[in-house]
């Protein structure tokens, strides 16, 4: 069988946040391959196609960042034959708290403005672990292609990207690049989920859809430079760098990261 055509974006029906982290130039000059790391949405939706895609990309293990219980609310990942299946749940924690009473009530003004900025500082500070176990998978070449994911694709698998992506040398600017990716990919989906919501909550307060204020929730459907940007003041501000951060906080080695790169760089 030959090697797929490298692309970024992986079109199918069922995912449409699913593309390859391939292609980007480190700051020694070098290339992440192409067609050994993916990041994706959830896998549950995947229509038996978008299986056989899958299949004929070799995906060998998908790491599926969901808690257990999303996993039992969204259904399990569809795997292609061969993948082998890492659970590795990073949880954003129970949100119900703060979003129960903004949907119940149809007013979202309550909805802390810089929730997505402390979910994103959250991630640094209590999953490092997590991340060390990715970095860890995607280095073993028996593992690869792999591909990692989340529910939406853009928070915690985009962390984990940011993550992955600098520990190849990737310049931020670059992780930034991909990150906002996640916003092209899934405008229509986003901007269908915020018009239905718009127009329940316009609803349930007898105003015109138009008169629903949606900027709180906004990030839940897209992502924003300040959310990832949050993140990378979060690792700034605790371990001075991004490299001292992936040494002393995720506890990678000069020599890890060697490794790592000569695995997936070229």
């Amino acid at each position: 069988m030959s090697s797929p055509k490298a692309a970024r974006q992986i079109d199918l029906e069922g995912q449409k946040n699913f593309r390859d982290l391939g292609g980007y130039r480190t700051t020694d000059g070098r290339r992440v391959k192409w067609c050994h790391l993916y990041r994706s949405g959830e896998l549950s939706g995947l229509s038996d196609a978008d299986v056989a895609r899958l299949e004929a990309l070799r995906i060998r293990t998908v790491v599926d960042l969901r808690a257990v219980r999303e996993m039992e609310a969204k259904g399990a990942d569809r795997l292609p034959d061969g993948a082998s299946l890492v659970s590795l749940a990073i949880d954003p924690g129970d949100l119900s708290g703060i979003l129960g009473p903004a949907f119940a009530s149809g007013d979202f003004s309550k909805v802390p403005p810089d929730l997505l900025d402390g979910i994103n500082r959250a991630y640094v500070r209590d999953w490092r672990r997590e991340f060390a176990l990715l970095l860890g998978i995607a280095a073993d070449p028996a593992r690869r292609p792999l591909v990692f994911h989340c529910t939406h694709g853009k928070d915690r698998t985009g962390i984990c990207a940011a993550i992955l992506l600098s520990a190849l040398g990737v310049p931020w600017e670059s992780v930034m690049e991909d990150y906002l990716l996640s916003n092209v990919q899934r405008r229509q989906e986003g901007e269908a989920a915020l018009d239905a919501m718009r127009r329940s909550a316009a609803r349930q307060r007898g105003v015109p859809p138009e008169a629903v204020d949606m900027n709180h929730v906004w990030g839940l459907f897209f992502v924003d430079p300040a959310y990832l940007g949050a993140a990378h003041d979060e690792i700034r501000t605790g371990y001075g760098s991004v490299e001292i951060f992936l040494r002393d906080g995720i506890g990678w080695s000069h020599s890890d990261l060697e490794r790592l790169r000569d695995e997936l760089l070229e």
